[in-house]
């Protein structure tokens, strides 16, 4: 599988956007299905459907084994811009 945080520090060095669903998000699974979805419907190859695959299945592992830390997502204080 993928090296995420690689991919993160990599986006975050070159200064282009990414897109981060963490483990406790209880949107993660079913949004991470969806872009599985149509990654599979608009072509992507059998080894990137293969990786996420593998991300699918790691946030549902950790959500079944950890239930207690997953829960609906809301902004910190110190996450907002005022």
């Amino acid at each position: 599988m993928k090296d995420q945080k690689a991919i993160l520090i990599k986006c975050i060095k070159n200064d282009e956007p990414a897109f981060v669903i963490a483990g406790h998000d209880s949107f993660a699974v079913p949004a991470l299905r969806a872009y599985y979805d149509i990654a599979t419907q608009k072509g992507a190859d059998d080894e990137f459907l293969n990786d996420m695959a593998l991300v699918v299945q790691e946030m549902e592992d950790f959500q079944q084994q950890e239930p207690k830390k997953v829960h609906i997502p809301k902004l910190k204080d110190f996450e907002i811009e005022h």
